[in-house]
């Protein structure tokens, strides 16, 4: 797999009726490979132990014999299993609603003109809103959108076989939060 997505692009619209107007802003990429370093085999999270509540992984095992990845196998490597640097690799394609925008325009209101406001706007916003697709996130339910390259802000340090300073990484940096903002724009 390939590193760097293979295309990736954003759209916004704006769509508006009488006093309403609706505002939608979003992202997608298709490919590349996506790094979570929270899920690699020297990860904090993984680590087989159980000194840490590990990350929940559909394992092989006699009873889920029809899972996603194999048994751990061999020895522990520190805390953690010998062969699970695959758990830290995604296909890093999403489609993602970034931002909506929903307002209403009470222009040329009488009411409104009357207590001297020319222009009085109402809106609510809804910042990092869903994921359509993602592999990553149908798997982690984590944002696929990082924030960060390789090992910058990160606790944890690993060796990819790529360069690790242009990689996309999910780490134990902050990750995006979603916000509700209400607002009310008045011009006098």
């Amino acid at each position: 797999m390939n590193a760097d997505p293979k295309w990736q692009d954003g759209f916004s619209t704006r769509i508006a009726y009488k006093g309403w107007d609706l505002n939608v802003i979003g992202t997608f990429q298709h490919g590349g490979l996506l790094v979570s370093s929270l899920h690699a085999s020297n990860g904090y999270l993984n680590m087989l132990t159980g000194r840490c509540g590990n990350v929940k992984v559909d394992y092989w095992t006699p009873e889920n014999t029809g899972a996603k990845y194999p048994k751990p196998g061999g020895a522990l490597t520190g805390d953690n299993p010998k062969y699970g640097s695959m758990l830290g690799y995604f296909d890093a394609s999403y489609f993602k609603v970034g931002s909506i925008t929903l307002g209403y325009n009470f222009d040329n209101m009488r009411w409104i003109n009357e207590q001297g406001v020319g222009k009085a706007r109402l809106y609510f916003t809804l910042q990092n809103a869903f994921v359509l697709f993602s592999p990553f996130n149908k798997e982690t339910g984590l944002d696929p959108v990082t924030n960060s390259y390789g090992d910058e802000n990160s606790a944890i340090t690993t060796s990819l076989p790529y360069n690790a300073s242009t990689m996309l990484t999910v780490g134990t940096n902050a990750s995006s939060t979603r916000n509700f903002i209400f607002g009310l724009n008045l011009s006098f």
